[in-house]
């Protein structure tokens, strides 16, 4: 069979599956919502899966996840609240998504504000003004993301926060990703957030498994909009079983003198591919991305960032790190662009890996694309193993090989978890990372 056949096949079925529920689609709550879903549809069809010959997937083969005998209907599961308690924190509000899907009776929202709107987007995109409307997709079509495209034209639910002008959220909202069933599924689950102007936001995502024995795909979008003025703390835990793969998309525009904090760590999962786009669209903003990635035999963990200078007089400081052991695979892929009118920018970005093994794998590939000349930006990349003399020296101290590993690695680590400011949540991500690096 052919790669044009296969493309041809897979997405005809997932799209004629899909419109034989054409009353459950986002589309339904929203006749510009519609417009575009059928045009994403169009243009999926005519690109299909995305191969290695694809430069932004040249060293994830995303085909060789999705090209199964995935469904992409609704499939009913029966989880309790005890399945899912444990994966709260602390008296955080929490959003639980099962397969996508908003379950509020699942979910703990007593510690929400009133002040912020939490509701499912189908319902949002119904009863909300046109502006939601408008904005959806808004800044995610010119990317030509065949994911993307995919997502757009079948998503039929995800969640929708919205902070009010000048609203401090002072307790963190925690959306707590759940994937489960015995059904081979493809789930395309989108998002929106918008922090107001003037307000603020401490948002947790964590994406786990419960009860999951059949193979999952998570196809998730999340567009982010930071108005003038605003803050958002945005920090996630990539933490599924083997049997679940992710592609994970981030468009967030920030508007002028925002601020944009963002911490992923990955540290399981069958495959794990991330998309953090951010557009600064307004003067004087202060973007920080910290990225940890943790792969051990049979992993695969794939990190894409895109900072986009638009205008002048902003800041945005970029550092991701790898930990990959025998047989894991890491990527990462970082660009930083700098539009002609973006002068006075200061832009900095890292990419630092540490392998643990012959058979462990990196790829990685920084970029800057500079048209300001007027301009403070740089960007690197470092790869090794452990440092041979501190492994010797803390060995002398009376710590056995692994014990002494373990302590570099923690020294390592904690330079990205240091950046999480909420308490409960970055001990929480200490005691996952410390499990994962034993």
């Amino acid at each position: 069979m052919s790669v044009a056949t296969v493309k041809k096949d897979t997405a005809t079925k997932w799209l004629e599956e899909f419109e034989n529920t054409a009353a459950n689609r986002l589309g339904a709550s929203n006749g510009e919502i519609k417009v575009k879903q059928e045009k994403a549809i169009k243009d999926f069809s005519e690109i299909g899966i995305p191969d290695k010959k694809l430069e932004d997937f040249k060293y994830t083969n995303v085909r060789l996840y999705l090209n199964d005998e995935f469904s992409v209907k609704r499939i009913a599961t029966r989880l309790k609240s005890s399945d899912v308690r444990h994966l709260f924190i602390g008296g955080h509000v929490s959003i639980v998504m099962v397969n996508g899907r908003f379950v509020k009776e699942l979910s703990s929202l007593k510690n929400l504000p009133k002040e912020v709107t939490v509701k499912n987007l189908f319902t949002a995109l119904k009863e909300t003004t046109q502006i939601e409307a408008t904005q959806f997709n808004g800044q995610l079509e010119d990317k030509n993301n065949p994911l993307v495209m995919l997502n757009t034209a079948l998503a039929y639910d995800g969640i929708f926060i919205s902070v009010p002008e000048n609203f401090e959220c002072k307790g963190p909202i925690h959306i707590v990703n759940i994937s489960a069933g015995n059904t081979k599924a493809l789930y395309n689950p989108r998002n929106m957030i918008k922090v107001g102007q003037g307000a603020s936001l401490t948002l947790i995502e964590s994406y786990q498994s419960v009860e999951l024995s059949e193979k999952v795909f998570t196809n998730s979008v999340t567009e982010v909009i930071v108005e003038k003025n605003a803050t958002l703390n945005n920090y996630i835990l990539q933490d599924e079983d083997a049997l679940a793969t992710q592609n994970n998309v981030h468009q967030v525009t920030v508007s002028t003198a925002g601020k944009f904090n963002n911490v992923t760590v990955s540290v399981n999962g069958g495959m794990v591919r991330n998309d953090l786009n951010v557009a600064i669209n307004g003067e004087n903003c202060e973007i920080h991305m910290h990225g940890l990635f943790i792969a051990k035999d049979g992993q695969h963990i794939d990190n894409h960032t895109l900072v986009e200078h638009n205008v002048a007089n902003c800041y945005s400081n970029e550092l991701y790190k790898g930990v990959i052991f025998d047989g894991g695979t890491g990527v990462f892929n970082g660009k930083i662009y700098v539009k002609q009118d973006a002068q006075k920018t200061n832009a900095y970005q890292s990419n630092k890996n540490i392998l643990l093994g012959d058979k462990a794998t990196i790829n990685t590939k920084p970029q800057l694309e500079i048209y300001a000349d007027d301009v403070k930006c740089s960007h690197g990349t470092t790869t090794g193993m452990l440092d041979k003399e501190a492994l010797f020296y803390l060995q002398t101290r009376g710590l056995n090989e692994t014990l002494a590993q373990k302590v570099l690695l923690h020294a390592f680590t904690q330079e990205i978890s240091d950046n999480i400011i909420d308490d409960a949540f970055r001990k929480y991500i200490e005691q996952k990372i410390e499990s994962h690096i034993a």
